[in-house]
């Protein structure tokens, strides 16, 4: 869904009642500001009842107020900064059911659906075949990079990380190479270092994959294939939950896409053991 559908839907609602066209009036002037709000505060705010807000949510097409905010908060999430988002910390957004909380259940509960889409398989294909695989993301986006790299590099060859103001980040695309995949993490606030850093490998025809938000997100026109995993934003800093869930989903489709693996992790295991990587309890005397 654009912004320009969610208005559409508002205005549509608008037809239906009087209260309707209040909140409808309020939340189209206002949509930045009503992304913030709990139900309470926005009926609140416009001077009607909770209950009102709850039946024009369903009436806009949501399944409730929760399903409502979440869609209008991924519409407008580049648009806020960190201090806006202080308002996640009030007690008002927390309660029997916290809203970061429930996104996240949500998000998860949909991964069964995504992991089905062909985006997920061509995903997989692409990294298992690459020779090379730049893993890259900028500011929160880089965050799961580590992740991904650690357990990708335990079942191929060839992973590496780039990130804004490390050495591969700035020469890579010099000498392309036909055979190297990369693999972005484009999520909100869209970082404009990495977007630009994305842009100029496209026009170098440097292949890339992107995992993202939605569909309207900036790395859909850059890369092939694009994976569109949901990030909950209820909260002081967005949660990644399901893209954390996802990736893992992901390097084990690779795993079975890779020969030799069972010999491979058996080398792998040997030689942690050798260089005692992993805490042992000691043994009584």
């Amino acid at each position: 869904m654009t912004l320009e559908m969610f208005h559409a839907q508002l205005a549509a609602a608008a037809q239906t009642s009087s209260i309707n066209q209040q909140i409808a009036e309020y939340v189209s002037e206002h949509y930045r500001e009503a992304s913030f709000m709990t139900a309470s505060e926005l009926a609140h705010v416009i001077g009607v009842s909770q209950a009102s807000i709850t039946r024009f949510s369903v009436t806009v097409g949501f399944s409730g107020f929760t399903d409502f905010v979440r869609t209008l908060q991924g519409l407008v999430r580049e648009q806020w900064n960190t201090p806006e988002r202080a308002v996640y910390v009030h007690s008002e957004w927390h309660g029997q059911k916290d809203l970061l909380i429930e996104q996240e259940i949500q998000n998860l509960e949909g991964l069964p659906e995504l992991v089905a889409d062909n985006h997920v398989g061509e995903m997989a294909r692409a990294i298992a075949s690459a020779k090379r695989v730049v893993l890259a993301g900028a500011r929160a986006s880089s965050t799961i990079v580590p992740y991904a790299a650690y357990f990708l590099s335990k079942v191929k060859d060839g992973v590496e990380v780039a990130t804004p103001n490390t050495p591969l980040w700035e020469t890579f695309g010099l000498d392309p190479d036909p055979e190297s995949l990369v693999v972005a993490w484009v999520f909100p606030r869209y970082p404009d270092a990495l977007v630009s850093w994305l842009e100029r490998l496209h026009r170098q025809d440097i292949p890339i994959a992107a995992f993202t938000d939605r569909w309207v997100s900036p790395a859909v026109q850059l890369a092939e294939p694009v994976v569109v995993v949901p990030v909950a934003s209820a909260s002081l800093f967005d949660s990644y939950a399901a893209a954390f869930v996802l990736i893992n989903y992901i390097i084990r489709r690779v795993a079975a896409l890779t020969s030799g693996l069972q010999q491979r992790l058996e080398a792998l295991e040997a030689r942690e053991q050798a260089n005692h990587a992993f805490w042992n309890r000691p043994t009584s005397k």
